[in-house]
């Protein structure tokens, strides 16, 4: 199979064909279906938060922990690989309608190079982000962490023990509700390993509130990566769209009403 085979196969039921997360699954689940051709991609690499190759494989593999992005470890790598160049050639498709439509709106002329080139522009990555060789921590180690949450203020979202704070009103870049990860009992999206974590925190996660971190040290990186491992609980809470989207909704009605909830 072709990859626009595989993808229509496997993808199209929740992304919709076209990739702009309307197929016909979408309506049941939570979080939403990534916007391929709109949204920002959360689980990036590159120093420009612009995905590569590899991390839209990434994804295919291991899946989205914490939402309805399921594991497609059984493909093999040439599958993926092909499944991953459809999702990219999807994002161009819709990068280029929008240079487009900006461009008709502004009265400029649609000129096809200077249309293909804002498209390079907006989806080439970057130089890939460097992973340090990060050891096993210590508890000095996770004391210093612990400090550098506190300072950056990782406190005020995911809450001062990690389980997230329930009176802060947040939404992704598209406009849904979304709320800090509960680091202790949720799955990490990126998952587990130190190296992924290392990236979210460096990186951020582009279209959501979820910043970089290009101020801090490669060793302050390496310090809250051990912190938020040791937050970290082996058994995960597995919940499904409905309650993701109740959890994520909830804590707007009860800000109104002046009361927040521990879990």
């Amino acid at each position: 199979m072709s990859g626009p085979q595989m993808y229509e196969a496997l993808c199209s039921a929740c992304h919709g064909s076209k990739g702009d997360g309307s197929g016909p699954g979408s309506r049941s689940v939570w979080p939403p279906p990534r916007n391929f051709r709109r949204d920002k991609f959360r689980l990036v690499s590159s120093q420009n938060r612009v995905p590569t190759l590899a991390d839209i494989e990434g994804v295919i593999e291991q899946g989205m922990p914490g939402t309805s992005m399921t594991s497609f470890e059984g493909l093999t790598d040439r599958q993926r690989t092909l499944l991953a160049e459809q999702v990219l050639r999807l994002r161009r498709d819709g990068v280029r309608d929008r240079a487009i439509e900006e461009r008709q709106q502004d009265g400029v002329p649609n000129i096809a190079e200077e249309v293909e080139a804002a498209v390079r522009r907006a989806t080439t990555p970057a130089e890939i982000v460097p992973l340090p060789v990060i050891e096993p921590s210590n508890s000095e180690d996770i004391a210093r962490g612990q400090r550098i949450y506190r300072q950056q203020r990782c406190d005020s979202c995911h809450g001062e023990d990690g389980v997230g704070a329930w009176d802060v009103h947040l939404r992704d870049d598209e406009g849904p509700a979304t709320r800090p990860r509960d680091l202790v009992h949720e799955p990490f999206k990126g998952g587990h390993q130190p190296e992924s974590i290392y990236l979210r925190l460096r990186l951020g996660m582009p279209g959501t509130p979820h910043p970089s971190s290009p101020s801090l040290s490669e060793q302050q990186l390496i310090d809250l990566v051990h912190y938020c491992r040791s937050l970290a609980k082996e058994r995960k809470l597995n919940l499904t769209g409905h309650q993701r989207r109740t959890r994520a909704t909830s804590q707007s009605y009860l800000r109104a009403l002046g009361r927040v909830s521990p879990q």
